[in-house]
């Protein structure tokens, strides 16, 4: 299977500490990100490491992230999401 070439890995630790910060629930921000609640879970921790630009559009916006770089694995590499 290739990989998706525009998939941008994401830090899964990064993620739900985030959104345990911000009070959101694992069911609400998979509704907002339009996933299942298995699919943000797989994303935190690490089995999923990659999502789509729209995906992670979606996830930057449901938890209000001003840095795009925030959820990136390796932040001070060039983001791909647009």
């Amino acid at each position: 299977m290739a990989l998706n070439p525009t998939a941008i890995e994401i830090n899964g630790y990064a993620l739900r500490q985030i959104r345990v910060l911000s009070g959101v629930g694992v069911a609400e921000l998979a509704q907002q990100v339009g996933k299942t609640r298995s699919y943000i879970a797989k994303l935190e921790l690490g089995h999923n490491r990659r999502v789509s630009p729209a995906v992670y559009n979606a996830l930057l916006e449901a938890l209000q992230i001003q840095d795009r770089r925030t959820l990136l694995a390796t932040p001070n590499a060039e983001s791909v999401a647009s």
